[in-house]
C-alpha cells in the first residue's frame, strides 16, 4: 500500500482517523508527536520547556525522516506544525507518500480541543491562535497536499470514508476475517481490532522502536504470538494466584535480567488474569513500559483488556493494588473462543449480560463477534468520557460489589464473571428496596440470566451478613458502601447507608 501522510492544525483529528484508516486497511499507524516523545523519552511539553520550539523542530524532523525512510505500507500523522521545515516538504514530496491536508477552521478546531493543556502553541485564546496558525500554515498545507479533505461538521467516519476512497485503502479482510477497528479513549487512545485471526498481527502494532518482547502467558494455553522481532515467553501461574505482588516482583526480576529496557514492550496472551497481572507489570516496570493486550478468553475480550485497569490482590480483597495503563493496542482474537471450556465461556457470558443494562440492550440477537465489537465499543464509549473512574466510568462495575465480595470469602473459588451474574439481579433488588425500580425490571435481570443460561445464586455457607461486611472493604467504598444501581435515568453510582437493605436483597436469590 502506498503510504499516507496527513497533515493538518491541532484538532483536525489526524490521529484518530490515522489510527481507523490504518485499522481498516490493516497498515501499521504512526503519530509523529508520539515518535518524537518515544525517542527523546520526554513529552511534548517538557521538550518545549526545555528547549523551546526550535529544539522540538529539530527532533520533529529527525522522527520523520525516520519514519519516511521505512514508510511502505503506513499511515502516518504529522504535527501541526511539520510542514513548517523545508526540509520536512521535501522529504515528503521525496517519499512517494499520498498527502492528505484534514483542513478544519479556528472555531471548529478550538471546540475540539478546548481545555487540552498538552497543547504547548495552543495559549489561552484557542480561536485567535488558531487563526494565527492557519494563516500562517494554509499556504504550506495545501501546496503540501495532494488531498485535501473538509473536517468541519462532519462525524469521524465520514471523514475516514473520504480520505480512505481518495487514496485507496480498503477494508482489510482475509476470507471471512474482518479487521474491525474500535478507538478507546482517555489518556492515550489506542485501536482494538476484533476478528478472527487478528492476533497475526501483533507485529504491526508494536511501536517502531521496540527491540524486545516480553510475552506474559499461561503455560496451558493453545495460543501464540509472532511479534517479529526478538522475543521471550514468561509464563504465569494459573488462576488468581497469579494476580498478587510476590508474582509482579518475580516477572519484574525475570524481565530486569533479560535486559528489558523502558523502549520495549509486554505482550498479554490470555485471560483477565493475564492482562491484569501483565498490564500492572507494564505499568510499574521502568515506571511505565507499552503493554499490548491479546485476550483469548470472551471475559478478555470484552473487559477486562479494555480501558487500562489493572491490578493485582491482597488478602484482604480483590483488585486492592493497581493502576490505569492505557495499551497501545488490543487484539480481540475471536478464534481463541473456539476451545474455551464451557466454565470459562460461562464467566465471560455474566460480564457480557452486564453490558444489557449499560446500553447494549440487543446483545442477545447478535453473533459472537458483533457481540464482543458492541462490547468493547460501549466500554470504550464509556472509557474515553472518564478514564480514571472519577464518574462516569464507576457504571461499569455494575454488579461488582456483591462479585468481588462472593470472590474474597470464596477464596476466588467462584469465576469473577459467574459472581458478576449474581451479582445483578442482587444489585437490581436493591435498587428495588430503594424504589428506583419496579419488580419487572428485576424480572428483566434473572431473564437475560436465563437467556445465556446463568444462575444468581449465593454459595452454600456463605453468610450474607458476612459478604455486607465485605462490602465495605472494596475499593469502590468511600464514607460507605457505593453500589452501582439501576435507576429511572439508568444505572449510576449510589452511596447505600442502610445495612438492613443490603440484607433484606439477598431474598432476591429465594425466589
Amino acid at each position: 500500500m502506498t503510504p499516507v501522510v496527513l497533515v493538518g492544525l491541532m484538532g483536525a483529528g489526524k490521529t484518530t482517523v490515522g489510527r481507523r484508516l490504518a485499522a481498516r486497511g490493516s497498515a501499521r499507524f504512526f503519530d509523529l508527536d508520539a515518535h518524537v516523545e518515544q525517542r527523546s523519552h520526554m513529552t511534548i511539553a517538557e521538550i518545549f520547556e526545555r528547549e523551546r520550539e526550535a529544539g522540538f523542530r529539530t527532533r520533529e524532523t529527525g522522527a520523520l525522516l525516520e519514519l519516511l525512510s521505512d514508510a511502505a505500507g503506513c499511515i502516518i500523522a504529522l504535527g501541526g506544525g511539520a510542514v513548517l521545515s523545508e526540509v520536512n516538504r521535501n522529504a515528503l514530496a521525496s517519499s512517494g507518500a499520498v498527502v492528505v491536508y484534514l483542513k478544519g477552521s479556528p472555531v471548529e478546531l478550538a471546540a475540539r480541543i478546548a481545555g487540552d493543556a498538552n497543547r504547548p502553541l495552543l495559549g489561552e485564546e484557542a480561536v485567535t491562535s488558531l487563526t494565527h496558525l492557519l494563516d500562517r500554515r494554509e499556504p504550506l498545507y495545501a501546496g503540501t497536499a495532494d488531498v485535501v479533505v473538509d473536517v468541519d461538521d462532519r462525524i469521524v467516519e465520514q471523514v475516514v470514508d473520504e480520505v480512505a476512497e481518495a487514496v485507496g485503502v480498503k477494508r482489510a479482510t482475509d476470507g471471512d476475517v474482518h479487521y474491525e477497528p474500535v478507538n478507546v479513549g482517555g489518556g492515550r487512545d489506542y485501536v482494538t481490532h476484533v476478528g478472527s485471526g487478528v492476533r497475526h498481527h501483533l507485529a504491526e502494532v508494536l511501536p517502531p522502536t521496540c527491540r524486545r518482547v516480553a510475552i506474559l502467558t499461561q503455560a496451558h494455553l493453545p495460543w501464540t504470538v509472532d511479534p517479529g522481532r526478538e522475543h521471550r515467553v514468561f509464563d504465569v501461574p494459573d488462576g488468581e494466584a497469579a494476580k498478587s505482588l510476590s508474582v509482579v516482583a518475580d516477572v519484574c526480576g525475570e524481565l530486569a535480567r533479560w535486559g528489558m529496557t523502558r523502549n520495549d514492550v509486554v505482550v498479554t496472551v490470555g485471560g483477565g488474569v493475564v492482562t491484569d497481572l501483565g498490564g500492572f507489570v507494564a505499568s510499574v516496570y521502568h515506571r511505565g513500559v507499552r503493554v499490548v493486550h491479546v485476550p483469548t478468553t470472551l471475559l478478555g475480550q470484552i473487559d477486562a483488556a479494555i480501558g487500562g485497569k489493572c491490578g493485582v490482590n491482597l488478602p484482604e480483597g480483590k483488585n486492592l493494588v493497581g493502576s490505569f495503563w492505557q495499551p497501545s493496542a488490543v487484539l480481540c482474537d475471536t478464534e481463541t473462543l473456539s476451545t474455551l471450556p464451557a466454565e470459562d465461556f460461562a464467566a465471560g457470558l455474566g460480564e457480557l449480560a452486564k453490558y444489557h443494562f449499560l446500553g447494549a440492550a440487543h446483545l442477545d440477537q447478535l453473533d459472537l463477534p458483533a457481540r464482543v465489537a458492541a462490547c468493547v465499543r460501549l466500554k470504550s464509549d464509556i472509557v474515553g468520557q472518564d478514564e480514571l473512574e472519577q464518574g462516569r466510568r464507576a457504571i461499569l462495575n455494575y454488579g461488582h460489589t456483591l462479585a468481588h465480595a462472593l470472590e474474597t470469602a470464596t477464596g476466588f473459588g467462584i469465576r469473577h464473571g459467574l459472581a458478576v451474574a449474581t451479582g445483578l439481579p442482587y444489585a437490581a433488588e436493591v435498587a428495588r428496596l430503594l424504589g428506583r425500580i419496579g419488580r419487572d425490571r428485576v424480572d428483566e435481570h434473572f431473564r437475560v440470566l436465563d437467556a445465556y443460561g446463568l444462575t444468581a445464586r449465593i454459595p452454600d455457607g456463605i453468610d450474607p451478613s458476612d459478604l455486607v461486611d465485605l462490602f465495605g472493604r472494596d475499593k469502590k467504598a468511600v464514607d460507605g458502601v457505593t453500589f452501582v444501581l439501576d435507576g429511572p435515568t439508568g444505572v449510576e453510582p449510589v452511596m447505600v447507608e442502610d445495612r438492613e437493605v443490603l440484607l433484606a436483597a439477598f431474598d432476591v436469590f429465594e425466589r
